[in-house]
């Protein structure tokens, strides 16, 4: 809320003026206004309210108060509280004009006793344009007239101030217009009558001074029966006799040297805030220092901060332009030279030595409040002359560079423009609105950079029969993007160059290699990699001090980690084609894709459940695997998308082979931490290229982590085909480790479309082929589970137990085998020790962090908490289970979370819940194209339209599972359906554990 009592008292929330009530609510609410933070007493209320008290006056008092509590709480505030003596009201951050009155008035008297006479006028001014009229103007004489009196008194001493500041301008025809406004009003005030007669005489007008003189004594004598004070007297002598009178002198030159805003400034009114805010900043002269890439906008930045901030500085405003991006940087004697004559010093006493030259430029700014703005700046070196050293001025420096050596600096680096800053920058430029789709693709080739951004808006705008489309087609070739981003003498490209013509060789080098990494950032080791040394790292830096490259600070595992914006990558990528050999460019990529490779490699033999191993003799880039050997999962986390990037690079740039071993180092990590999308697309993009290559050992290792992802994905109509070219890539190779990994991922896939019968004779293959061999531990126990899977599937429980109780005791053994063993368990009616066998399971996936895992064990417990009659804490993991599924996005783990709660429903006898719950799994398998889960559902939807007397509804779905039994040639007992849902007399063949 904003209250005013500088004019009639006033209550102003949201933009709306609100109603203050009665004349006594109005005086009751500014007495407390003009007394905030303070007690009033009640008794001096009652006394200014009432001549003679009534006996309910403080009754009356008390309806008062609560009469301006209810409008003030109707506003949102409660600010005014009871004590014991009276009341009380506490602004808090609520304002009151007659504050900021004070604020300004007060900051203009410490203005003008410092000399900054230009800074004490503007405060006078914005303090007295606070006054809307009389002070308190709507309430009676009789409530308000000492207070009002005395406001008005704060007034004229803050114009009479006002005019002593424009007196010491010489702002002469000015201050004799205001006295005169004032005189009209204060007429027997001498203090102003001499401010007059001071104001003519240095106007000029000698002759008016004494005659308005004369005309005032008359007035005083005729009307007051005294002479004006001895003061006045004194003066008007002083004017007769032209003794002791200001002289008419020109005032100081004030610069103005701020170039013009060809740039339009959009957002960034954060930093605005910030930065004028430490540039005001009392103490030490502030220095705040706008660091960042070429074309981000920190010249327009620092003159919007400049501009913002005249007032603040009223000795002006220096401006250079120090070139530092240029080959030869400007001299700062020479700039200290030209802000001398600027600031009004003769050209012949400017001195030639440079430490004398530079003595009288800080003299100059000592006593003064100027804005040195320093923009362009190659080095600290040539920066810390032109800093003021005293006094309140203060200093603007723009740059390149990260001046980390400008000690005593506030820096900020400024960032490319948020998306909706960049939108409105365009919108600005061309000047009409646009179709958003194409614009926001604009904008994002464009990097969001303003300089971009302003160069392809003012491209469509100095062209009307361009179209946006037009423009973005130009904008999206693969090469060329930054001849579209020129007009007139805003290029982006000479932009970036500036800035890489001053690097040594050895940072180009880096630069132009670092273009061509895939990776969106990367760790500084890329850097060594890319040099084949160790230098690569101090390049890094050269490039991190120019800003071609942004530090990014540490990633997840500490490491340092950087990029480069898309349009500055495209000119490193223009030098890389320009100046280096294609042979040491596909060398520096070989180098880095062997790199990746080497750490992936150490990473993947710490991750759990891998594929096989294969050899890598590659030696991880010095230092770097520290951090990947401690934990290898979170660096593969920070690594993750950089890598799949790497893997696509490697197979266009003719390395398929490295490319592959790199997918398959990922995947046991893409599938620990279920990033099935990548996982997906990364196996696809390398399978790609590597099919027809001969390569038929790393084909199958790769088809048989495709087919585990596709499972994961429930992509179950295409897994039979990748498992047949898995088999096939296997049979070319003498590997029976490959060959037993293909048999069982294709008795698998068998099995999910219902062939239960071809399942059994892949899976059995698989085990014999594996049981002859001492090290085939993990492969046989995942052949064994596949089979007791199937086993299962099919109604036989007591078939898989054994099964996956041998596998169970292979070391090797995946923590998904007691999860299927607990499966087996609850379906042959034994739940007491499916729940410590799953309880096991639980444990081993929450250790390796495999959330899929966990999430699915969660759904066994909760099959088991059913049949057991704990249904809260069977709801319980049901909920954890789909939140970890939903957000997953694994289908079969929400189809089997709707399976769960349609059972839980059922046996809690809340009918409509549990249909509604099944029909969303059979829904949800149906478009997975998992034949066997629809039979079953179908099955139990069978069961629970019996139980609500729906006959024919049942009878349909009886039909349909039928049908899809006799198709797959199967028996009734593989729909398991559960003991609480078989009805006497129903599914008779049914496992009825």
């Amino acid at each position: 809320m904003d209250f005013g009592v500088l004019g009639p008292v006033e209550l102003r929330h949201q933009g709306r003026e609100l109603s203050t009530g009665s004349a006594r609510e109005r005086f009751v609410l500014a007495t407390l206004l003009l007394n905030a933070g303070r007690t009033v007493a009640a008794g001096g209320l009652i006394d200014e309210l009432w001549d003679e008290p009534p006996a309910s006056a403080k009754a009356q008092l008390h309806n008062l108060i609560s009469g301006v509590r209810r409008r003030l709480r109707g506003a949102g505030g409660d600010l005014i509280s009871t004590r014991p003596l009276g009341y009380r009201l506490d602004l808090g951050e609520h304002g009151l004009d007659l504050h900021e009155f004070r604020r300004l008035g007060a900051l203009g008297r410490r203005a003008a006793d410092a000399g900054e006479h230009l800074r004490a006028t503007a405060a006078f001014a914005e303090a007295l344009a606070l006054w809307r009229g009389p002070a308190l103007a709507d309430l009676p004489d009789g409530l308000a007239v000492t207070a009002r009196q005395a406001l008005q008194e704060e007034k004229l001493a803050v114009a009479e101030a006002r005019l002593d500041a424009q007196l010491a301008l010489g702002r002469y025809h000015e201050a004799v217009r205001e006295a005169d406004a004032l005189v009209v009003d204060h007429p027997y005030r001498d203090r102003l009558h001499e401010r007059r007669l001071l104001a003519l005489v240095g106007a000029g007008r000698r002759a008016d001074a004494l005659a308005i003189y004369q005309r005032t004594h008359r007035r005083y004598k005729e009307d007051l029966g005294v002479e004006p004070g001895r003061q006045l007297r004194e003066l008007a002598l002083r004017i007769l006799h032209g003794e002791g009178l200001p002289a008419r002198k020109a005032p100081p030159p004030i610069p103005r040297q701020l170039p013009p805003v060809t740039a339009t400034m959009t957002g960034r009114d954060t930093l605005l805030d910030e930065i004028t805010t430490a540039l005001q900043a009392p103490g030490t002269p502030p220095v705040a220092a706008l660091v960042g890439q070429g074309g981000v906008g920190k010249t327009t930045l620092a003159v919007a901060v400049a501009d913002a901030l005249a007032d603040r500085f009223p000795r002006g405003q220096l401006y250079a332009d120090l070139r530092g991006s240029h080959e030869q940087p400007c001299d700062p004697y020479v700039v200290a030279g030209r802000f001398l004559r600027a600031l009004g010093v003769a050209g012949a006493a400017v001195p030639e030595d440079r430490d004398e030259r530079i003595a009288l430029y800080r003299s100059q700014l000592a006593d003064s409040r100027c804005l040195v703005v320093l923009d362009d700046a190659a080095s600290e070196e040539q920066v810390r002359p032109l800093l003021p050293a005293g006094g309140a001025s203060a200093a603007l420096v723009t740059s390149r560079r990260r001046l980390a050596a400008l000690m005593g600096a506030a820096r900020w680096t400024i960032p490319v423009l948020a998306p909706d800053e960049a939108r409105s920058l365009f919108a600005a430029v061309v000047g009409a609105e646009l179709e958003p789709a194409a614009v926001e693709r604009i904008l994002g080739l464009c990097g969001r950079l303003p300089l971009a951004v302003s160069i392809a808006a003012a491209r469509l705008a100095v062209h009307p029969r361009w179209t946006v489309d037009g423009l973005l087609e130009s904008l999206s070739e693969e090469h060329g993007r930054l001849d579209e981003l020129a007009v007139g003498d805003l290029d982006v490209r000479a932009t970036i160059s500036l800035s890489y013509r001053a690097l040594d060789g050895e940072a180009r080098a880096v630069f132009r290699r670092l273009g061509m990494v895939a990776a969106p950032d990367w760790p500084a080791w890329v850097a060594d990699t890319l040099l084949d040394g160790r230098r690569g790292r101090v390049a890094l830096d050269a490039l991190v001090d120019v800003h071609l490259v942004e530090p990014l600070g540490p990633d997840s595992v500490g490491q340092p980690r950087f990029r480069m914006h898309d349009l500055v990558r495209e000119y490193a990528v223009e030098r890389a084609l320009a100046e280096e050999p294609a042979g040491e460019r596909a060398a520096a990529l070989s180098r880095l894709c062997t790199g990746w490779l080497s750490l992936a490699t150490v990473a993947d033999r710490l991750v759990p459940g891998g594929p096989p191993d294969t050899a890598s003799d590659a030696v991880p880039p010095r230092g770097a695997d520290k951090l990947v050997r401690t934990r290898p999962l979170d660096w593969f986390e920070a690594e993750r998308v950089g890598l799949a990037a790497t893997v696509g690079q490697a197979c266009v740039a003719g390395e398929p082979v490295t490319g592959g071993r790199l997918a398959l180092r990922m995947s046991a990590f893409l599938a620990l931490r279920a990033h099935d999308d990548d996982w997906v697309r990364v196996l696809r993009r390398v399978l790609g290229h590597l099919r027809g290559t001969g390569e038929h050992e790393l084909l199958a290792l790769l088809l048989g982590e495709l087919y585990e992802a596709y499972v994961r994905t429930d992509r179950i109509t295409e897994i039979g085909a990748i498992a047949e070219e898995e088999l096939a890539a296997a049979n070319r190779q003498d590997d029976w480790r490959l060959l037993v990994r293909a048999l069982t991922h294709a008795g698998r896939a068998a099995r999910a479309v219902g062939r239960f019968a071809r399942a059994r004779e892949l899976l059995d293959r698989a085990v014999a082929t594996g049981r002859g061999h001492d090290d085939a531990g993990g492969l046989v126990a995942d052949a064994l589970r596949g089979l007791a899977n199937t086993h299962r599937r099919a109604g036989r429980p007591e078939r898989a137990i054994p099964l996956l109780e041998e596998a169970d005791g292979y070391a090797a053994a995946h923590p998904g085998v007691r999860h299927s063993l607990g499966l087996a368990l609850i379906d042959r009616g034994r739940p007491a020790e499916a729940e410590a066998v799953l309880g096991a399971a639980l444990r081993a996936n929450t250790e390796v962090g495999n959330d899929v895992g966990v999430a699915y064990v969660e759904l066994a417990l909760a099959d088991v908490d059913i049949r057991a009659g704990r249904l809260e804490r069977a709801a319980e993991r049901l909920t954890r289970a789909a939140r970890t599924h939903c957000r997953l996005g694994n289908r079969d783990g929400t189809a089997e979370v709707l399976r769960a709660r349609a059972d839980l429903a059922a046996v809690q006898r809340r009918w409509r819940d549990a249909t509604e719950a099944a029909y969303g799994a059979l829904e949800a398998w149906d478009r997975m194209g998992s034949v066997i889960d629809v039979a079953a559902m179908l099955a139990r939807l069978e069961c629970l339209h019996i139980m609500t007397g729906r006959t024919m509804a049942a009878a349909e779905c009886r039909d349909e599972y039928r049908a899809i039994l006799a198709d797959l040639d199967l028996d009734e007992s593989c729909l398991r359906v559960p003991p609480f849902l078989t009805r006497p007399g129903t599914h008779s063949t049914r496992d009825t554990a």
